[in-house]
């Protein structure tokens, strides 16, 4: 086992699932984000200028959760890919990167509120619709998760802006 400075934390224990609860949160970070904020308004303006309809927030909620869904899909086969090719320290090196990243606690806490608020907000204004899916859930949930990752963007701390490391080395 390497050796780490802080003997609080070990990663050895649960290093896997603890790589793969974060490997699952950046997939559904990753679509949410994208759902939200590309996915969404392609949608709205192809139903709107295109098709000339009004545009359909039930279906701007399924592009949103399908994006989700197919971003965490993608996720565990790179993750898994990626997983392979790590040897047990480099996998303890990243859970004990990860245990200590403390902007990567504030980015997952606040998605998982704005998630939490996402569905509340979808349960309330779909309370009343005979057309509700479990697709319509999902997207609001992943809109809130979204939302929670700008906020975090927006209002993180100087010394936290830096080029997001596992970002760095998939693309290197």
């Amino acid at each position: 086992m390497p050796q780490f400075k802080d003997d609080r934390f070990d990663p050895s224990k649960a290093a896997c699932p603890k790589l793969w609860c974060h490997i699952t949160q950046k997939g559904i970070q990753g679509g949410a984000v994208l759902g939200t904020f590309a996915v969404a308004p392609a949608l709205g303006l192809y139903q709107h200028f295109v098709k000339k309809e009004q545009v359909d927030p039930l279906k701007i909620a399924e592009g949103i959760a399908l994006t989700t869904l197919g971003s965490l899909g993608l996720t565990f086969l790179v993750g898994s890919v990626k997983l392979l090719q790590m040897d047990r320290e480099g996998m303890e090196d990243r859970v004990y990167r990860l245990h200590y990243n403390t902007s990567q606690h504030r980015n997952d806490h606040l998605s998982q509120v704005g998630g939490a608020l996402g569905l509340a907000a979808a349960a309330y204004f779909l309370r009343n619709s005979s057309d509700a899916k479990p697709l319509h859930y999902v997207g609001g949930a992943s809109a809130g998760a979204a939302a929670g990752i700008l906020l975090h963007m927006l209002t993180r701390p100087q010394e936290a802006k830096s080029v997001n490391k596992m970002l760095h080395e998939l693309v290197n």
